[in-house]
This record gives C-alpha cells, structure tokens and sequence, in this order.
C-alpha cells in the first residue's frame, strides 16, 4: 500500500533512456553536493532505485523526481520521529499492508494535515456544475428473431424477408414470441426466446436501436428490420431512459471526491510548511530542480 502525498506533474511519455524528448526541467550538475534533510543523507542509491516508479520524459527528470519524492518522506518521517509516533500499518481492501514508513507518513499527515471537511453548499455546487456526471445511462431490453438468407444473392434475401413476414404475422395472430424465435431464428439468441438482455445506447446496429426505441414497451415493430445479418423481428421489452440523480443520492460521493482533493492540497501546504522550516541541502523542493 504506497500513500501518496503530492503528485508531481510528469511527462505522459515514459523515459526510455535514449535522451529523446524536451529539455529536462531540472537536471543536477555532476558535482553537484549530496541531498541532506536536516543533516540526514539521501544516498544516490535511494535515489536511482526510486527512480524506477516515476516516469518522465528524461532521465534527469526521473530522478530529480524521486529525490522530491525521498525528501519529502525523510521530512515526515522525522516529524513522525519529533511526534513520537509508532508504526502502525494498516491493510487495504486487498490485504496489502502497508511499510513502518507508509504507515508513518500516513499518520502525520492523518494528525497534522487534516483537511477541512467540505460543506453541504460545496457539494451543491458541484452536483449544479456537472449534471451530466451525475445522469444514469439510457439502458433498453430487447428481443429479436432473425430471419437470415441461406445464401447470397438478391432472392436468398427475399426468400428471408417472406419468412420474416410470415414470422411476424404469427405474432400479429397471438402466437407467443419466445416459441417462435426457438423455432425460426438463425441466431443463437433463440434458445433464450430471441432475448438480447439489457442494453446501451450503440450497443445494436444504428437501424436497429432507432426502430427499438421508437416501440412503446412490450411493442412489437410493424415490419421486420434489415441488417447486413438479415431481416430482424423486433420487440423492445423494456426502456429506462436517462435521468439525473437526485442531490440526496449522490452527495456522499460527491463530499467523498471533494474531501479527497481537500486532502492533496492540505498535504502539499503541509509538506511545504515543513520544508520552510527545514535545512535541506542539493534540492530546492519549492522548484523541484535538483
């Protein structure tokens, strides 16, 4: 379980090691002195192993990266230390526990950068700003039987279209819909009934959603339905259009999302704030150029 503090911003394309891509943003000169946090070292061995868990479109990046990443854990892990706190872990929905580190850091920042909590106000706004993020989606049933040519050519396909009619007409007089797709569908639908399950919207071929969704539910369409497969029965068996949530149902979400952004920022003030008030040597962590 790795707790994560402050994101740095990063390249999208990884570091290959060809030394491709823009200039590095901060790149750290041969000789220059080894990174200290209150007189603490940050080796270069701890910075190049992590290195591998930040990509960045250089080298130089990567690793002025993780040196940010190690000097911003050696500062909580010493405020952990002047706190007096002990280690303890916990695990994830997975069972992955968390490092004596992690746990730390993850209790300094719980004690001393708790975030405000948001308020009912906030999450109005959010929920009035964004009404398509809070919309369930258009979902139908369907069920169909297909009438498919038996071989190419223009009379194969007038030979199904009078069987699809035929079909049709059955139903049109009462016969059940289910008997029939097992009787007379070619697609392996029938031995459902012809049923198609639930649906979204661009789920089925164009031709055939805009005569589905034109049915009253439980309506069978008038006319079979041509598709390259061949001549389709169409019935919509149920539709759920799209509608908004209501506020009441979707604001624990919504303070949920906000208390978690409330919590990068308040751990990057306190980072920060940390920061200030320490001697850190070969790294300016408010630039991030090491």
């Amino acid at each position: 379980m790795k707790h994560t503090l402050i994101q740095a911003k990063e390249s999208q394309e990884p570091f290959g090691g060809c030394g491709h891509g823009p200039a590095p943003a901060a790149q750290r000169a041969r000789n220059a002195p080894p990174v200290f946090v209150n007189g603490v070292a940050v080796s270069e061995a701890d910075i190049a192993f992590e290195t591998q868990n930040h990509r960045a479109a250089s080298g130089p990046e990567a690793r002025a990266a993780a040196a940010r990443a190690l000097v911003i854990r050696e500062l909580l892990l010493q405020r952990a230390a002047a706190l007096g706190l002990q280690a303890a872990p916990c695990r994830d929905d997975a069972g992955r526990e968390e490092t004596p580190e992690e746990a730390l850091v993850r209790q300094v920042l719980e004690l001393e950068a708790q975030p405000r909590e948001p308020t009912a106000d906030e999450c109005l706004r959010v929920y009035a700003a964004s009404p398509d993020s809070f919309t369930t989606m258009e979902i139908y049933e369907a069920s169909h039987i297909l009438c498919a040519p038996e071989q190419p050519g223009a009379e194969a396909w007038v030979a199904a279209h009078g069987r699809a009619v035929a079909v049709r007409r059955q139903i049109q007089e009462g016969a059940d819909f289910a008997k029939l797709a097992r009787a007379h569908s070619n697609c392996p639908t029938g031995s459902d009934g012809g049923a198609l399950g639930q649906l979204a919207v661009g789920d089925l071929a164009g031709e055939l959603e805009r005569v589905l969704l034109a049915l009253r539910q439980g309506e069978v369409a008038a006319a079979p339905v041509r598709t390259r497969h061949g001549w389709h029965i169409v019935r919509l068996d149920r539709h759920a259009p799209a509608r908004r949530l209501p506020f009441d149902v979707v604001e624990p979400a919504i303070r949920v999302r906000l208390r978690e952004r409330a919590l990068v920022s308040a751990s990057a003030r306190y980072v920060a704030e940390l920061a200030r008030q320490a001697e850190i040597e070969g790294l300016d962590l408010r630039l991030g150029a090491a």
